[in-house]
């Protein structure tokens, strides 16, 4: 009788291993949903907010266009994968024709965060394709201790050294991601703005999908590797940054016609 309760008793433990298991692998991935538009308060002019009663403004045209990307988190070891899933355009009153189209600056089609902190992107600007290669500390960040509710997440702002655009981030999700190259912050980033665009998170959701995120790593990975070997659209992130940086300067006055300040 002992032994079979002794048998009873080590099934039942290796019953909850198992299950202990399978509901810690089912954690293993944190997804999180971002819209991406092209429009910023640093961009946009009065005459870009104004509608006439046939046509809407420019600013709800750009508002109309709206980018869906999910980032992919992987627990344990933090890396993380940023991806392009769809795009979606609801035209306005005066827009209606579909040979009207936007010319973007930017489009990040992934990026990717290695568990050596290392950053991969691959973005188109101004028609062109960049694949860069950077580090989570090339973005230096000065933290604030200004809070809002975003989404029901209590979230903290923070702006780069190098800029004034401003970043939300939440510290009730223990991980230090976020969409682009928006890394390195003491939470995840909730909305981040800079001249070209406004991204705000949408959802999140964990699940176990490891092997549907080690397999898209991989291959965005290796598409990052092989472009590199290429060199024809390779650039450091730091240089790209400055680029946008002198992009977004003169795209300011030539719309504001006076001088970027910071």
């Amino acid at each position: 009788m002992i032994s079979i309760h002794k048998c009873f008793l080590a099934l039942f433990l290796i019953y909850c291993t198992i299950q202990a298991k399978a509901q810690s692998e089912a954690k293993n991935i944190i997804k999180v949903t971002y819209t991406s538009t092209p429009i910023s308060q640093y961009k946009m002019t009065e005459s870009h907010m104004q509608d006439s009663p046939t046509k809407a403004s420019l600013h709800e045209f750009m508002k109309g266009i709206t980018d869906y990307y999910s980032l992919y988190i992987n627990v344990k070891d933090r890396s993380s994968i940023y991806v392009l899933d769809s795009t979606v355009q609801k035209r306005p009153i005066g827009w209606e024709n579909p040979r009207t189209t936007a010319a973007l600056a930017d489009t990040v089609l992934f990026s990717i965060k290695t568990t050596e902190n290392k950053t991969f992107k691959h973005e188109w600007i101004m028609n062109q394709t960049f694949y860069t290669e950077g580090e989570v500390g090339n973005i230096e960040w000065v933290l604030t201790n200004e809070q809002k509710k975003i989404k029901g997440l209590n979230c903290f702002k923070a702006k780069s050294k190098s800029s004034d655009y401003p970043i939300w981030y939440t510290k009730e999700l223990p991980v230090s991601n976020g969409p682009s190259v928006y890394q390195g912050l003491p939470g995840l980033v909730v909305v981040a703005e800079d001249y070209f665009r406004t991204i705000q998170i949408q959802k999140i959701e964990y699940n176990s999908e490891i092997d549907f995120y080690e397999t898209l790593y991989k291959t965005k990975y290796n598409i990052f590797i092989e472009e590199k070997k290429k060199k024809k659209h390779y650039d450091i992130e730091p240089i790209l940054l400055i680029k946008k940086g002198d992009l977004a300067t003169g795209l300011y006055e030539y719309y504001h016609k006076k001088p970027y300040k910071r």
